[in-house]
């Protein structure tokens, strides 16, 4: 057996199903395609601007999953670094190894890019 540190010492293995990570990446993509919409909806735009902006709505929500997806590998990696004196390239750690932190990221992503109201 390897005396090795593996990502999997990082992140939290109840939280770790591919299932899981489906559902809360599912979710998320919904919460931000809405939350574009609103803007889209709520904003003062032409309606040949509203419909190229709707276009490329799935690219840019696609985008924003995967930004967020590396993010929480990057914060993954670090934190094996930290721990464990390891440090695990982000492209080594499963998409599912941070299904824990996707959400929380989403929705720090959703109020950071949410208008409030007055």
């Amino acid at each position: 057996m390897s005396d090795s540190m593996s990502w999997e010492a990082a992140a939290p293995l109840s939280n770790c199903s591919r299932s899981e990570f489906q559902a809360q990446r599912a979710k998320l993509e919904s919460l931000l395609r809405e939350a574009s919409r609103a803007a889209l909806q709520g904003g003062s735009v032409s309606a040949g601007e509203r419909r190229r902006a709707e276009m490329t709505l799935q690219t840019d929500v696609e985008q924003r999953l995967q930004r967020l997806i590396l993010r929480a590998k990057g914060m993954v990696s670090e934190e094996m670094l930290v721990r464990h004196q390891r440090e695990i390239p982000v492209d080594e750690i499963p998409d599912y190894a941070v299904t824990h932190l996707l959400l929380e990221l989403g929705e720090q992503e959703l109020q950071r890019h949410t208008p409030t109201k007055p």
